[in-house]
């Protein structure tokens, strides 16, 4: 399949004391791949300290409603600390991340403990075609 060497960036801004939740990013108007994402807390969180952050990317099908992850950014309590305003680059699943004209991608936010990040931006970058 021919596969496009332009990305195209879809993001996502949250603010407040945000709660586990899934958020609908993007509905996608042509068949293509996530090739990377990332994303920034507002606030400082100490993993290991019964603290953590964990995002996945996940492909909801025509629907929204399914749950296949495409990749993840951060791990829970087993993160690293997350900084303040600090990009954190996650990872593409190697199985592939892949979606169809009309699936809807969402972003699932899972806190463990008392996380306030204040605000969240998150993002990913897409192509035409797949790989």
């Amino acid at each position: 399949m021919f596969q496009s060497q332009i990305a195209f960036p879809v993001t996502l801004n949250l603010t407040g004391d945000l709660s586990d939740d899934r958020h609908t990013m993007w509905v996608a108007p042509f068949a293509g791949e996530v090739i990377n994402l990332w994303a920034v807390s507002g606030a400082t969180i100490t993993a290991g300290a019964g603290t953590g952050l964990s995002v996945v990317l996940q492909n909801g099908g025509a629907t929204g409603t399914a749950t296949t992850a495409l990749g993840t950014v951060g791990s829970g309590t087993a993160d690293a600390s997350w900084v303040a305003d600090t990009k954190v680059a996650g990872s593409v699943l190697s199985t592939g991340a892949t979606f169809a004209a009309g699936d809807v991608l969402v972003m699932s936010y899972d806190e463990t403990g008392t996380v306030n990040t204040g605000t969240f931006h998150c993002g990913f970058n897409v192509r035409y075609g797949t790989s």
